[in-house]
């Protein structure tokens, strides 16, 4: 993720969550998370998933029988 992180799209990550954030949380959040963003894209790092959440979901429900 080598784009910067920024105030603005925690504002809209956040809003997308239904996550009520201040103004000034936001900027903080982007302050304390951006040198660790920076750090994975110089490194060229990928997290990959195992598994995306909704065929999580339908898995875990299939084992229940629902």
């Amino acid at each position: 993720m080598p784009d910067e992180v920024t105030a603005e799209r925690i504002t809209v990550m956040a809003a997308a969550g239904r996550v009520p954030l201040e103004p000034a949380t936001c900027a903080r959040v982007a302050r304390t998370v951006g040198p660790t963003v920076r750090r994975f894209a110089d490194a060229g790092l990928a997290l990959a998933f195992e598994v995306e959440p909704s065929s999580f979901t339908a898995i875990a429900r299939r084992e229940i029988g629902t």
